[in-house]
């Protein structure tokens, strides 16, 4: 009987379904707040990486503009040149502030700048419409080794410019343990070789052979070297016999758009110590020291000022003069700017170039008359005195006769543009 009832009341259909309808309840709630909570997250990613791109772009375009803000300082600066630099008379360096300070904006105060032009700045700060910051610097690059002239047709700039490396190298040896102890032996001389054979017209190598066998195991040897100009120092990597260590003594110190010689008012101390193995640090402290200061004679004028002065400091200045480098110490043609933009947290950093197609020309052709007139016999009239004062034995290409500086017509041109 009791096993009947429990069978009947099993069998019966189950009325209240309270319990079922509750963790269906529950289950759907669940899975609710499971899609809310993703889809929350997705958005807030989606958000944040939306965000982030908007801040690049901003960063960008910070960076951006101060490089435009470089180029209309460097526009300013060569349209002041071509007008007052003959009034200048060797002075010319007055000018450069136009472009050497940095330039920054938010605008960053001088100490001594008054509490009235601090307002009045900020006034117009706050009136912008411009919201991001950037920090824009501008430096010569014709104060250092043009590494292309080592293929260069004139006989005179390519000796001098081999001569200035080994001496770079031979520096380094002379002045580093470590580097004279990994390179001992090193004939640097095979190097250079193969840099001049990376660039030069022909095809055999000046190390003996054709220029490729350096390169055999390769793809497409047959383009390697590819007998063209660098067009960055990077390439510098893929010459044959090149290492990091070489590498990183080299890209500091050359360039690929120099001036067809050394602007000695903006060279380095690495790039004047290369000039001769006679140049000391001491005697290259004291050109740093007398080109940046006018109370003891500024920015040097020609030849005569400036081996003269290496003589008084005791500086055998004939391995200058023998190497016929065309030093040149007027203005400054090309330039390398450097923009950093910042935008919330994130920065963006442009790199450019400009070069100065219009006087470097000018300046290359007076380079090859002067050497067409010494192999001719030198003879010694107006013209070549003319052409030597032009080229660097009286002031470099230009040299101070900014008569002969064109005037620009319109932007600067950008041969060089690297974004980071």
């Amino acid at each position: 009987m009791l096993i009947r009832r429990l069978r009947d009341r099993l069998s019966r259909p189950v009325r209240n379904q309270k319990g079922v309808a509750l963790m269906m309840a529950i289950f759907a709630t669940s899975l609710m707040i499971f899609l809310a909570v993703e889809v929350a997250y997705d958005t807030n990613v989606e958000y944040m990486v939306a965000s982030q791109q908007v801040n690049r772009l901003k960063a960008y375009y910070s960076a951006k503009a101060g490089v435009e803000m470089s180029l209309l300082r460097i526009l300013i600066y060569k349209k002041a040149m071509s007008q007052f630099g003959d009034q200048l008379k060797g002075n010319e360096a007055m000018l450069d502030p136009i472009w050497q300070m940095p330039f920054a904006w938010p605008p960053i105060f001088p100490d001594e700048l008054s509490e009235i032009d601090k307002d009045l700045i900020n006034g117009a700060v706050e009136k912008s419409t411009f919201d991001g910051q950037f920090v824009s610097t501008i430096a010569s690059e014709g104060g250092k080794i043009d590494i292309n002239d080592l293929g260069s047709d004139i006989e005179s700039l390519r000796e001098a410019t081999r001569q200035q490396i080994l001496t770079l190298f031979e520096g380094q040896r002379q002045n580093n343990e470590e580097f004279r102890d990994n390179n001992y032996g090193t004939d640097f001389g095979l190097l250079l070789n193969n840099i001049a054979d990376w660039v030069d017209a022909d095809d055999q190598s000046l190390n003996g052979g054709p220029e490729n066998a350096e390169y055999q195991g390769l793809e497409n040897t047959e383009f390697i070297p590819p007998n063209t100009p660098f067009k960055t120092i990077e390439e510098l990597n893929m010459v044959a016999g090149m290492t990091d260590e070489f590498y990183k003594i080299l890209a500091p110190r050359v360039t690929v758009f120099g001036v067809k010689g050394v602007n000695v008012n903006y060279a380095p101390k690495e790039v004047l110590m290369a000039m001769a193995p006679t140049m000391t640090e001491e005697a290259v402290a004291e050109v740093l020291t007398r080109r940046s200061d006018p109370n003891q004679g500024g920015p040097f004028v020609d030849d005569n000022d400036f081996l003269g002065f290496l003589e008084s400091q005791r500086v055998d200045t004939q391995p200058i003069r023998d190497s016929n480098l065309p030093l040149y110490y007027g203005t400054v043609f090309n330039f390398r700017i450097t923009s950093t933009g910042v935008y919330a947290n994130v920065t963006r950093e442009i790199e450019a170039i400009v070069y100065d197609f219009d006087n470097l020309k000018e300046r290359y052709i007076e380079i090859v008359n002067r050497e067409e007139a010494e192999k001719n016999g030198g003879e010694e009239n107006e013209n070549e005195n003319e052409n030597e004062n032009a080229a660097g034995s009286g002031g470099g290409a230009g040299g101070n006769s900014n008569s002969k500086i064109k005037v620009p017509k319109g932007r600067p041109t950008v041969v060089y543009w690297k974004e980071s």
